[in-house]
């Protein structure tokens, strides 16, 4: 593109009379001179930060401290006989004058202990960070015990350290030293790669920890002859193929960074064949009573400008890393391929590709796929002029004609991976079609212009069902891109997010982010975005793109189209608005919130199928390198007997049943709350389980009691979407800016899916999927008991 506009900017003519006349555009060589100069600043950033990186906790204060240290000592003669090994080494050393000698040592010697310094800093910072002791620390609403004189003396040094107001006298004092120690050495603001060398590896637990754990966890659901059973199977594992897998998982575990990650996203998310759409990605919305703008240019320029910044920040590395309880740091591995990333069909195996040089949106409008520079000129364009660049596409494609097969080209991306990437390799490994597919997976995004105008109304609530069923298997979005943002006519926005590259932990805090930004960028008074265009870039229009698809592959896609509109409308999603009540009243009942709806479920799924099942909810093991996700089985034999005595003995009107109910759900929670403290810190059950499952198939041997396990199925499939990782809203001061969070599919096709989020204190949202060719699951119906189960619990504390 330079290279282009170099050639525009600089011509030669020669005149009949021979004289040449050479004419400059100053504009376009300013353009050109702002591209290199952007060029450069990323590439100094990116080496600054790899630097930093490197020699992280040290820090050039501390390089300083010791120069001034040796240059003093040198000063003293204190380190004569480190110049005296220098000048026997290097004889030409000792023809320098003093002054030259005594630096050149002062820097050498400075630099070496420096470097050891750093070494031994990022070390201890890894043995610290090894201690997962805080967890299980008393802390948080559950504490009543009244501060002491030294936790109030302390409270200032912990806010200084951690940024947060808690309730320092909650935790230990070995806790508070551990956090003012880890504090001090990661520095007050580091980089978001900075603390990446310095997380722990996730360790391997022993086989028959885990054998234990699992049968805790199956016990609920199987018959004594079962377990006596199953008993068996996990023994003979254990003392006999276990041992051996586990030695090659031993090693695995030495030389690389995580155990588990490499594998997990090759032999889940690349190696499976089955459509990613409902299967594999998820979704997330907007405020669902809030919209800053109804003009639908205006919102998606000034979401892409906020998409901007959160790149830039990935970029520069100036996004502040993620920390739980404020000291432990979280893995931050997986936020560079948020941009620029595109999951490419393979027959066996697809594969992850990121492009580091993208400039680019893929925007799709009335049926046609366009080109959407968001950098020209070598500089960012601004909102308003996102703005007129995208009213260019929405007029153009009005009247532009799709060519045949491009309006449904994306229900490829949505079927079974092996038919994609045949169809790929035949008709679009070439020519038009090759350059233009190439477009739209090297881009930033992408970005989809839809006519329907989805919305929240209590009294409809078939409205946010349809909303949230277009966000997981709408018609044309592109379900190989690491995200798509698709923005509605009436200027409601959500993504669409591919679960190969990272987890929903990324694309939640991406989503709340950018809403916030959004907002702060604000409109004028006609709902479109603030400022005029620059005058000093020529913006040239968005280019369309081009296809050549013959018949044979138009007939294809419609036979794909077909396939996903049948599974679409197998789909059954609805989204319950819970406000009858949420965490405020939660924590008053000294009960984590996240426990006490995982207990909810299990009640409500009692209610609904008249049975217990295994139960998925994931959590996070990103306190290690490398992490992503585990498995917490909250169906426990503590929660099902919960659930148990609320179904004998309803209706609870009694305090003596109202008690023995309570007690029953303070074990359960316990047992819940521990199962994710311990999936949190490497002791799950299902990776170690799935690691061991991959060694014995390279080995080529065979384990009866590892198949069976992970052939089990997921018939209740829970995640909870995190809310305030970034720029917090006040949604008391808000209460119209609450999100409803996301969603996916149902795991299992006889089971249910279910997504909440804990919004703000009143909230909170259930989105539960399931299929509607199975006869023994509805949506509705399950959200019902949810609601009711709910309420069932909240009895109990009044």
């Amino acid at each position: 593109m330079a290279e282009a506009r170099l050639a525009v900017a600089f011509q030669v003519q020669v005149t009949d009379e021979g004289e040449f006349k050479v004419h400059l555009d100053r504009r376009i060589l300013h353009d050109v001179y702002r591209s290199i100069k952007r060029v450069i600043k990323r590439k100094i950033f990116k080496s600054r930060n790899a630097a930093i990186q490197s020699v992280f906790p040290a820090t050039g204060i501390s390089w300083s401290f010791f120069f001034v240290v040796f240059g003093a000592m040198q000063i003293l003669g204190e380190t004569s006989d480190t110049e005296s090994v220098i000048q026997e080494k290097i004889p030409q050393f000792g023809r320098l004058d003093p002054v030259t000698r005594t630096i050149l040592v002062t820097l050498v010697s400075t630099t070496l202990l420096w470097l050891v310094w750093s070494f031994f800093l990022r070390n201890f910072l890894k043995l610290l960070l090894t201690y997962q002791g805080w967890m299980w620390s008393p802390h948080g609403a559950t504490v009543t015990t009244k501060p002491t004189f030294l936790d109030k003396l302390t409270e200032p040094l912990i806010y200084l350290m951690t940024g947060k107001r808690t309730l320092p006298w909650k935790l230990s004092i070995g806790v508070k030293a551990w956090m003012m120690t880890c504090k001090i050495i990661m520095g007050k603001r580091p980089k978001l790669m900075s603390l990446q060398n310095c997380m722990p590896s996730l360790p391997v637990p022993s086989v028959a920890d885990t054998m234990k754990r699992y049968l805790l966890t199956v016990r609920p659901f199987v018959n004594d002859e079962e377990y006596t059973r199953l008993q068996n199977l996990a023994e003979e594992f254990k003392n006999g193929l276990g041992k051996r897998l586990q030695r090659y998982l031993w090693v695995k575990s030495w030389w690389s960074s995580n155990y588990v990650s490499d594998w997990w996203e090759q032999y889940v998310y690349l190696r499976g064949r089955s459509p990613l759409m409902i299967n594999s990605n998820y979704y997330c919305l907007d405020a669902i009573q809030f919209t800053p703008t109804h003009v639908r240019s205006a919102r998606l320029a000034n979401i892409i400008t906020s998409l901007m910044k959160f790149k830039n920040d990935v970029d520069r590395q100036t996004l502040a890393p993620r920390f739980a309880m404020g000291t432990a740091p979280l893995c931050c591995e997986q936020y560079p391929r948020t941009f620029s990333t595109t999951r490419l069909p393979q027959l066996v195996q697809d594969t992850i590709e990121h492009y580091t040089d993208a400039k680019h949106v893929a925007l799709y409008s009335q049926g046609k796929w366009y080109v959407l520079n968001v950098i020209s000129g070598g500089r960012q364009l601004t909102p308003i002029e996102l703005q007129k660049q995208i009213i260019w596409i929405e007029e153009a494609s009005k009247t532009d004609v799709a060519s045949p097969g491009e309006e449904d080209l994306s229900a490829m991306t949505s079927g079974e991976r092996s038919k994609w990437a045949s169809f790929r390799e035949t008709f679009f490994s070439k020519g038009t079609n090759r350059h233009s597919l190439h477009l739209i997976e090297q881009s930033l995004f992408v970005a989809i212009l839809d006519d329907s105008e989805p919305g929240y109304d209590k009294e409809n609530p078939d409205m946010l069902d349809d909303y949230a069923k277009g966000m997981l298997c709408g018609d044309h979005i592109w379900y190989d891109k690491s995200f798509n943002v698709v923005v509605f006519k009436n200027g409601k926005i959500g993504m669409n997010a591919e679960h190969s590259w990272a987890d929903a932990t990324i694309i939640s805090h991406l989503a709340e982010e950018c809403f916030n930004w959004d907002i702060e960028l604000g409109y004028d008074a006609n709902g479109n975005c603030r400022g005029q265009p620059r005058d000093d870039t020529i913006l040239s229009p968005p280019r369309r793109l081009r296809w050549d698809i013959p018949a044979e592959a138009v007939d294809q896609v419609e036979v794909a189209r077909g396939v996903a509109d049948d599974m679409k409308a197998d789909l059954d999603l609805h989204i319950m608005k819970h406000d009858n009540y949420g965490k405020g009243f939660i924590k008053t009942c000294k009960i984590s919130p996240d426990a006490y709806i995982q207990i909810a479920l299990q009640l409500a799924h009692y209610k609904n199928q008249d049975k217990f099942c295994l139960t998925y909810e994931s959590s996070m093991t990103r306190l290690f390198r490398s992490g992503r996700t585990e498995t917490v089985r909250s169906c426990t034999s503590e929660a099902c007997a919960f659930a148990r005595a609320v179904i004998e003995k309803e209706p609870i009107v009694s305090t003596s049943q109202k008690d023995e109910c309570k007690a029953l759900l303070k074990t359960a929670v316990n047992r819940h709350t521990d199962l994710f403290r311990e999936s949190m810190s490497g002791k799950g059950v299902d990776r170690h389980m799935f690691c061991l499952y991959i060694v014995s198939k390279f080995l080529g041997e065979e384990s009866p009691f590892l198949q069976e396990v992970l052939s089990e199925p997921w018939r209740l499939s829970t995640s909870q979407t995190p809310y305030g990782q970034g720029t917090h809203t006040d949604l008391r001061k808000f209460p119209d800016r609450i999100s409803a969070g996301g969603g996916f599919g149902p795991v299992a096709d006889d089971g249910y899916g279910v997504s909440y989020i804990i919004a703000g204190e009143d909230n909170i949202f259930f989105h539960v999927s399931s299929k509607k060719a199975c006869p023994n699951t509805n949506s509705r119906k399950f959200a019902a008991d949810i609601e009711e189960a709910m309420q069932d619990i909240k009895n109990l504390f009044h």
